[in-house]
């Protein structure tokens, strides 16, 4: 019970200090002042935080070995194979970068609680992408749900359109097409996601491999592939809305450092972002490993109103009556995947069950009827 807990808690926390970094402004490398907009930055703590579930794991395995009673084998931390081929990770992590890539632009120019909502949609691709690899039945109620959530998210992308006028205080571009540009990245973004879990979950049910060593191996991936595309994207020139920086390119490294010196309070956000991402990033697998990539897809929804609460407290956006609709909306389509999912819980509990029973009623019936020299598999008599 407590995974799902700190998967919701750390996932809410995750979003609020990316979007606190994006309100901090600091000196550049040119003079001018200008909003910390850096996703690949932002991405390589990501994965540092990851990396440093790999350093946990090897820690703890060298004291638990150390003390010769095989609690390596035994521990939440190290139970698992230590025999594997790390190259197999190689690819989630890469879809990992180019989905958060594209989430961290998306949340640097549209509204955090719009984010978070439009992230459900991960769920649609999920139940393709399971039917597809991992032979999952998609039964018409979790169509019906992926229609559902298809409308709430067409609801809050239009709303969010025509609000940016007038709602624009911590936006970075009040133009709806910035939003709007925003809000399509943060979606195509849950194609690459949607794969990763898909892979994730058909990985690490085939393998006993430790959730913790997957995690720290994903992180040391992508903080390679990540340090490989930030050398690309460092000189590619970039339109408005995505060269806010001194070069006008994607994302301006030249920056990072100027800005962190004028601004120490940058430094906040992003340390605590990499310690909570190692948490979420564990607890994200040990999901998917003893349950699906759609319940932690499900899991992911449920920290929609922490965030959106927050938001408010925090006067990042005001209160908007059509964004509640598409909202409510959401939660439609969420809540008839979630009991589609309960559905075949129950039929699968109450087959077992049967299954027992009438074992044990034959069980009972051959122990009554067993009398020394007597058969009890002879045919009946003919009347």
């Amino acid at each position: 019970m407590y995974i799902p807990l700190i998967y919701v808690c750390t996932g809410a926390l995750n979003v609020l200090l990316l979007k606190w970094s994006d309100t901090l402004e600091g000196e550049c490398s040119d003079g001018k002042i200008r909003r910390f907009q850096h996703p690949l930055v932002q991405t390589a703590f990501m994965f540092t935080g990851e990396f440093l579930c790999f350093v946990i794991y090897k820690i703890a395995y060298f004291f638990l070995q150390r003390r010769g009673t095989g609690a390596e084998g035994e521990h939440i931390i190290t139970r698992g194979e230590r025999e594997f081929s790390p190259i197999n990770l190689l690819l989630p992590a890469t879809l990992d970068l180019i989905a958060s890539v594209m989430l961290l632009t998306g949340l640097y120019l549209t509204y955090v609680s719009s984010f978070q909502m439009l992230r459900v949609s991960a769920l649609i691709f999920v139940g393709i992408f399971g039917a597809i690899h991992l032979n999952q039945a998609l039964t018409m109620r979790h169509w019906m749900a992926m229609f559902t959530i298809t409308c709430g998210i067409t609801v809050i992308m239009s709303i969010d359109i025509q609000r940016a006028s007038y709602d624009w205080f911590l936006l970075p571009n009040g133009e709806s097409n910035a939003v709007l540009t925003g809000n399509l990245l943060i979606v195509f973004a849950q194609i690459f996601h949607a794969a990763k879990f898909i892979y994730e979950e058909k990985y690490l049910k085939g393998t006993d491999i430790s959730t913790m060593l997957a995690t720290g191996w994903q992180g040391i991936f992508g903080l390679l592939v990540t340090a490989l595309l930030g050398v690309c994207l460092h000189f590619l020139p970039t339109p408005v809305p995505f060269n806010n920086n001194s070069r006008g390119v994607f994302d301006d490294l030249g920056d990072i450092m100027p800005q962190m010196r004028s601004n120490p309070t940058l430094w906040a956000p992003l340390i605590l972002f990499i310690i909570s991402s190692a948490f979420y990033n564990f607890a994200s697998l040990t999901i998917v490993k003893y349950s699906s990539s759609a319940n932690r897809v499900l899991a992911d929804g449920l920290r929609i109103l922490l965030i959106w609460w927050m938001a408010f407290l925090l006067e990042w956006e005001t209160f908007n009556l059509i964004t509640v609709i598409g909202f409510i909306i959401l939660q439609m389509g969420t809540i008839a995947y979630r009991n589609a999912i309960f559905l075949e819980w129950y039929r699968s509990v109450i087959a077992s069950w049967m299954r027992r029973r009438y074992a044990d009623l034959n069980v009972e019936t051959g122990n009554e009827s067993s009398e020394p020299g007597i058969s009890t598999n002879r045919p009946a008599d003919a009347i």
